[in-house]
């Protein structure tokens, strides 16, 4: 991997230490060059031309293809979406909640994942069960949590796979296995993972899994994906319907609804320029490798983890174990707030990080384009405030 030369495709990396990619990740100029070319091929060649529009379906079907190809699925299990919190509702709004039906989640979760499973909650009567966890939960404890909290009423376990707060990654094969034979669905929030960690859905055996294009992708705001395991398809009904949830047929009068495909749950208008943007998106991190950017964000959290926990009046927050890391590193300052740290950082040493609400930290997102000068930069920046 050319450190070098993929940060030389990020310009924001030559004005700032960047570390927010959790937030949102700075686009490569290939990705922004992408998104333009389609727009200023729509405005030179108009929208609904015919060449247009059949290079518009091009790129929707090689985008789709992109991201099976990213998640080890299939194409026919994907659809494109708006962003994560789109894709969460897509399903948990798409199934049949019933009286007393359970929704297990747990206590680290972004509101992404705790308010639409209170909807449940309020509009159709499922109970949520929300399994306390401390921000640094060793996998062992997890597994047995969530298991004393399974009956015979759980219905659906709702988890990211890496918790937004602290970059805990969670053990979701093992979960996975404790409750497939079960007869529980497992929907995922990938918010933190596409483009951070290698992903094989086939794998980690869950159901749903929804992602974003804007985080560690790189990609822009506005799109993102839906993996839906074949099997599942029919169990979720659109929410929002479109011409393509109905099968085909000749007139009003013929119309049925479209159960198996995952077709039904497109949107009828969507961005091409976004899609060609998520596509070069896409290219860029493969070509790094997978593999590779997640060994690599490991490292660079490891050492941020290491020498910060040897800085007196910091408290490293996040996992310190390999297995239950992430490039997400949060951390605390005795005697100052997250927010006012935060904003120090980028007012001294123009580092870009976030403040977190639980545990109350700051939060750190190591990726690929980082570099172990900026890890020693921050150290330097924390040890002032601290």
């Amino acid at each position: 991997m050319d450190i070098d030369r993929i940060r030389e495709q990020i310009p924001v990396c030559r004005r700032m230490v960047y570390v927010n990619s959790g937030w949102s990740g700075p686009s490569p100029v290939s990705v922004v060059e992408a998104i333009k070319a389609r727009l200023d091929y729509e405005m030179e060649q108009g929208p609904t031309t015919p060449d247009v529009r059949e290079s518009g379906r091009e790129i929707q079907d090689q985008t789709r293809l992109a991201v099976a190809n990213l998640l080890n699925a299939a194409p026919e299990e994907v659809c494109l979406t708006k962003n994560t919190t789109d894709g969460i509702n897509i399903v948990i709004n798409g199934l049949t909640w019933n009286q007393g039906d359970e929704i297990i989640t747990c206590s680290l979760e972004h509101s992404s994942v705790l308010v639409p499973s209170y909807f449940q909650q309020w509009r159709h009567g499922a109970v949520v069960k929300v399994v306390a966890l401390a921000s640094d939960e060793g996998h062992d404890e997890i597994l047995a949590k969530i298991e004393s909290a399974i009956t015979d009423r759980t219905r659906l376990v709702f988890l990211s796979h890496i918790q937004y707060s602290t970059g805990l990654r969670m053990p979701v094969e093992e979960i996975r296995r404790m409750t497939k034979d079960r007869g529980i669905m497992m929907l995922l929030d990938g918010a933190q993972t596409a483009g951070h960690i290698a992903l094989d859905m086939k794998a980690i055996d869950c159901d749903f899994y929804a992602i974003p294009g804007q985080k560690w992708l790189l990609g822009s705001e506005g799109i993102g994906a839906l993996y839906i395991r074949q099997d599942m398809i029919p169990q979720v009904q659109p929410v929002h319907v479109a011409g393509r949830a109905v099968m085909p047929h000749d007139g009003p009068e013929d119309m049925e609804p479209e159960i198996a495909s995952i077709d039904k749950l497109k949107g009828s208008s969507t961005s091409t320029a976004l899609q060609a943007g998520l596509l070069e998106a896409i290219s860029f991190v493969q070509a790094a490798g997978m593999d590779e950017i997640e060994a690599r964000d490991l490292d660079l959290a490891s050492q941020l983890k290491q020498s910060l926990g040897e800085t007196p009046g910091v408290k490293v927050l996040s996992p310190i174990e390999r297995s239950g890391s992430s490039g997400l590193v949060s951390f605390a300052i005795d005697g100052m707030e997250p927010e006012d740290a935060v904003a120090r950082l980028w007012e001294r040493d123009r580092i870009v990080a976030r403040q977190v609400g639980f545990p109350h930290g700051i939060r750190v997102s190591l990726h690929f384009f980082n570099t172990e000068e900026e890890v020693g930069q921050i150290v330097e920046a924390v040890r002032r405030l601290a």
